[in-house]
C-alpha cells in the first residue's frame, strides 16, 4: 500500500524536535542563568533526549517509536512545568500543545489514551496538593480552569482529527481504486509495478509475473444492451478475475477491458492453468455475448527487469493468443 500521511508526519516529528528543543534549550539557559539549577538541568537534559531520539529514528525508521518517546518526553516536561511553573509561571500555557500533538502523531484511539493519562495525572497532582502531600506552581483555581480549557482544546482536536481522517480515507480511497470496478486503477497499479521491481533489484523481492488482461469482443456486450449493461458485466468479470487469485496478488483496471494483475513469487504453469479456467467461467458465465479472455505473462527478473519492456511483452502476448 503506498501511503503519503507518513512523509507529513516524519516533517513534524523533525519541525517538533528542532522548534521544540530549541526553545527548551533557551529556557533551560534562561533557568541556569537565573540560579533555577534543577528546572534548567531538566529541560537542557529532556531536549537532548529529543534531539537524539530524531537520530536514531534516521537508523530505525520506527515512526511509532519516535512517536511514543516524543511524547513521553512532552509528558515529563508538561509535569515538570506544572509542578515548578516554568518561566516565570507561564508553564500551564504549554498544556494545550498536547492534544494537538497526539492527534496528529497518533491514531486517534492512541490519541484518546495518551490525553486521558495526561489530565489523570494533571488531576492526580490537583489531589496531591490538596491533600497536602504535594506543593504544585498553580492553585486549585488556576487548575481547575486550566484543564477546563485543556478539555475544549482535546475535543475540538478529537473532532477535526476524526472528521480530517475519514476525507482522508475517502480521498485516498478515490485516488486508487476504479469507480466502477473497485479495482486498483491504472496509475496505483503501475506505481506498486515499479516498487516491485524496485524491491526486486535491491534483493528484496524473488520473483513476480505481470499478466496483461484483455476481455475478447466485450464492445459486443455494449452494441448490444448498451453501457449500464456493460458496465455489470464489466463488475462480474472483475470480480470473478478477482476471487480467483490471492489477497496479496495485485489486479488493477488499466483500460476499458484490459486488467493488469501482479502475482508474488509466481508459477507460471500454475497462473496459466488459473486463467484457463477463468476463461472457461467468462465463456460459459457469457455465451449470449460470445465473450472470452486474452492473456500474457511475463516473469521477472528472469525475463527482464526493465518496466515498459515487460509491459510491452505482456501485451504483444496477449494479443497474440
Amino acid at each position: 500500500m503506498i501511503t503519503y500521511f507518513k512523509e507529513y508526519q516524519e516533517k513534524l516529528l523533525y519541525s517538533l524536535t528542532l522548534v521544540g528543543s530549541s526553545f527548551t534549550y533557551l529556557y533551560g539557559g534562561v533557568h541556569l542563568y537565573n540560579g533555577d539549577y534543577f528546572i534548567g538541568i531538566c529541560e537542557v537534559f529532556l531536549s537532548t533526549l529529543a534531539v537524539i531520539n530524531v537520530f536514531l529514528y534516521k537508523y530505525h525508521k520506527n515512526f511509532d517509536l519516535a512517536a511514543d518517546i516524543i511524547l513521553v518526553l512532552m509528558f515529563a516536561v508538561l509535569h515538570l512545568l506544572i509542578i515548578t511553573g516554568g518561566l516565570e509561571r507561564t508553564g500551564i500555557f504549554w498544556i494545550y500543545t498536547f492534544p494537538l500533538l497526539t492527534f496528529f502523531l497518533k491514531s486517534i484511539k492512541k490519541a484518546l489514551v495518551w490525553n486521558g493519562i495526561l489530565f489523570s495525572s494533571f488531576l492526580f497532582l490537583v489531589f496531591l496538593q490538596e491533600a497536602g502531600f504535594l506543593k504544585i506552581a498553580y492553585s486549585f483555581v488556576e487548575m481547575r480552569q486550566a484543564l477546563s480549557a485543556y478539555l475544549a482544546v482535546f475535543l475540538i482536536s478529537f473532532f477535526y482529527s476524526y472528521i480530517l481522517k475519514n476525507l482522508n480515507k475517502k480521498l485516498w480511497k478515490a485516488s486508487i481504486y476504479d469507480p466502477l470496478t473497485e479495482l486498483y486503477n491504472r496509475k496505483y497499479i503501475y506505481q506498486n509495478l515499479e516498487l516491485e521491481i524496485e524491491r526486486i533489484k535491491r534483493g528484496l523481492r524473488e520473483k513476480i509475473c505481470i499478466v496483461y488482461i484483455d476481455i475478447d469482443n466485450f464492445k459486443v456486450v455494449n452494441d448490444i444492451e448498451g453501457h449500464v449493461t456493460g458496465d455489470k458485466v464489466l463488475q462480474k468479470i472483475a470480480h470473478i478475475i478477482k476471487n480467483n487469485f490471492r489477497k496479496v496478488d495485485l489486479l488493477g483496471r488499466v483500460g476499458g477491458d484490459e486488467f493488469l494483475l501482479i502475482v508474488e513469487n509466481c508459477n507460471v504453469e500454475k497462473i496459466r492453468k488459473r486463467l484457463d479456467s477463468i476463461k472457461t467461467e467468462i465463456e460459459n458465465e457469457f455465451t449470449k455475448y460470445k465473450l472470452s479472455l486474452s492473456y500474457g505473462i511475463v516473469k521477472l527478473p528472469e525475463e527482464t527487469t526493465d518496466i515498459e519492456k515487460a509491459l510491452k511483452m505482456a501485451d504483444e502476448r496477449m494479443y497474440a493468443m
